[in-house]
């Protein structure tokens, strides 16, 4: 093993969490070879996905497993390797080399394969290009490996908890315990990075210990702490009828703005003069002492030591939790790093344009009591940017916040709002959390089960989506990690709960006919003449990376028929489509049912927009799952 990836285990191993919690080098060996696994698979899923490796070159081998020819005596095998719909593939063992007269031996690394197609394939990139990538890959594949040895433990640790209440179930548990907010342990816990990218854990910048104390697998938690920006240099942006910022912001944490007060007061300063800004620790450390020394040094920024409130950092990393509280709002805060492939900034847009566009949200949603049954938004309340008296300042992007509503406080008495992404991540028991809400729903978790749960799941969540989507014209991005489905008193999954409008994308001639329109802070985003590139934000994040793994998941685990599960959906998307049809215009309603139903799918390239180091999307066209017909020629 490669001197880094030991130098970066051992820094993890020898953390105070680890050692609290017993994590031992066995159990971050064992998270090796898991994490090696997870890593080739999602990588050879891509490069087969994205046509770096045509399939038509592998070949079948008597054992059922696949080759690839590198040369005349050389060949990567790829052990249980299957395809299925939605270009998908599943690798159930180990990727090998295999040089004519010698024993195959075992790739570990994720570059290591990157390494051996891109000799062979037409897609040549540059040797900077490639240095780069396979450094963000093993940087994903290495943390990786430490997230999976703590989650394993955390996930044993729960389990050993609900057999002490008598239940066998630790989702049932947290949802019978009061006193822990159930959402974001799950949301914690169940991090497990976006379905379709090589780079799902990659954190450059980051070292092992920061990667451990920043990042919501290792149940973190860290000081946010407060500055002051001079009132002439910040914008606020305001749902109607909000308070003051400063009042409103003095209800959740009054404490900390009176310290900031008294400092500022301290320093010859009016306090009136300045608007309080929580702020991440690295930003707070690495970003903005340089990137704001002038401002800095005038006292139009003014940095302090206050903690604001201590910070359970959810799925997104940078979207944080104060005090796990179940009431105060989520704070979404900008960090300067890449984070899978993309810096994770604020932009002043998604600061002005998020409590915008849920302003817009809840006009339409309060019209449509129906929609409300099956879809509740999180609303952003306020959000503020530092307003640059520079054009163009990409400054503004790095000293910016968003305050979300907390999902709780939309919930009825018993419910859960269960992050979707954390119903892949596996249990105790290497059985993806799904099974324990099937069996909880169901009463037992036997195929059958899975199948009528899946229903259920579909009835909840579609019908909200597809009444927005083609009546208003919006398009969520409700992928794993912005989607809840939420658990009622019973069990039973009842609807669908979206966070998150940085990326949405609206038809804005859609939205126009129906009496709405939107005050854009950029007038080249979130409202689209394009219907197409609206709707492939809908079917890549929604259709695909959230239902689509779903039915995937479902059939790997419970060994259902695949063709069956996407019939499921395909009935559910026509029976929303009848249900609108009389609301929807003629026009739409046939172009968005061929386009849904029959026609090929977006399929957005990650790798090869990371290969051309791109800064938009890359995105090829992929054989429709929904399509039975086409399937089964």
């Amino acid at each position: 093993m490669p001197e880094n990836v030991t130098s970066h285990l051992r820094h993890g191993i020898n953390s105070s969490i680890f050692t609290h919690h017993r994590i031992t080098e066995e159990n971050v060996t064992i998270a090796l070879q898991k994490s090696s696994q997870r890593a080739l698979q999602r990588l050879t899923q891509a490069m087969l996905r994205e046509g770096i490796i045509q399939s038509n070159t592998l070949t079948l081998l008597p054992d059922g497993n696949r080759s690839l020819p590198l040369t005349s005596t050389t060949e990567l095998v790829f052990e249980d390797l299957i395809d299925h719909r939605m270009s998908a593939w599943s690798l159930g063992g180990r990727v090998l080399i295999h040089h004519k007269g010698l024993p195959a031996s075992p790739l570990t690394l994720p570059s290591e394969l990157l390494e051996y197609v891109l000799a062979v394939s037409d897609d040549i990139a540059d040797a900077d290009v490639l240095t780069r990538l396979s450094a963000e890959i093993d940087n994903s594949f290495m943390n990786d490996i430490l997230c999976v040895a703590f989650h394993d433990a955390w996930s044993r640790r729960l389990a050993a908890s609900s057999r002490e209440h008598g239940s066998n179930s630790f989702l049932a548990d947290l949802r019978d315990t009061p006193a822990v907010n159930t959402s974001l342990v799950l949301e914690q816990w169940g991090t497990t990075g976006h379905p379709w990218h090589p780079n799902y854990k990659t954190k450059l910048g980051l070292s092992p210990r920061q990667v451990i104390d920043y990042s919501p697998e290792f149940d973190a938690r860290f000081e946010v702490i407060l500055c002051a920006v001079h009132r002439d240099f910040i914008h606020i942006e305001s749902l109607p009828g909000s308070p003051e910022y400063r009042d409103w912001l003095a209800q959740w944490f009054p404490e900390p703005l009176h310290k900031l007060d008294s400092l500022l007061h301290a320093q010859g300063l009016n306090a009136s003069d300045y608007f309080p800004l929580p702020v991440h620790p690295w930003q707070a450390s690495e970003t903005l002492p340089s990137l704001f020394a002038d401002e800095l040094s005038d006292r139009l920024l003014v940095m302090s030591r206050i903690k604001a409130f201590t910070a359970h950092p959810t799925m997104s990393f940078r979207t944080v939790l104060p005090e796990a509280s179940r009431t105060a709002p989520m704070v979404k805060l900008p960090v300067g790093l890449r984070l899978t492939s993309v810096q994770r900034t604020l932009s002043p847009r998604s600061a002005c344009m998020g409590p915008r566009v849920s302003a817009l949200l809840m006009r339409i949603l309060n019209a449509e009591p129906e929609v409300q049954k099956t879809l509740i938004v999180v609303p952003e309340c306020i959000g503020l940017h530092f307003k640059s008296h520079r054009p163009s300042d990409d400054r503004e992007r790095h000293l910016s916040v968003l305050y979300r509503t907390n999902p709780n406080d939309l919930l009825n008495p018993g419910e859960i709002a269960v992050p979707v992404g954390s119903l892949f991540a596996p249990d105790h028991r290497d059985e993806p959390l799904l099974r324990q809400w099937i069996l909880l729903s169901e009463g037992n978790d036997s195929p059958q089960a899975a199948s009528d749960f899946l229903d259920r799941y579909l009835y909840a969540a579609l019908p909200g989506l597809m009444a927005m989507y083609l009546l208003y014209g919006f398009a969520f991005e409700a992928h794993q990690q912005n989607s809840f489905m939420v658990m009622d008193v019973n069990g039973q999954p009842s609807r669908l709960l979206l966070r998150d409008f940085g990326d949405i994308r609206i038809d804005r001639k859609t939205l126009n006919q129906r009496g709405f329109d939107l005050l854009l802070k950029d007038p080249a985003m979130t409202l689209y003449e394009d219907t197409g590139f609206v709707r492939d934000k809908l079917l890549h994040t929604a259709f695909m990376c959230h239902f689509g793994e779903l039915i995937l998941l479902i059939s790997r685990h419970w060994e259902l028929t695949e063709s069956d599960l996407w019939e499921a959906l395909s009935a559910h998307v026509n029976c929303c489509f009848d249900d609108l049809k009389e609301r929807t215009e003629p026009g739409r309603w046939h172009a968005e049912r061929e386009a849904l139903l029959v026609n090929d799918w977006p399929a957005k390239s990650f790798l090869r927009m990371r290969l051309r180091d791109s800064p938009i999307d890359i995105v090829r066209r992929l054989k429709n799952p929904l399509n039975h017909e086409r399937h089964a020629r």
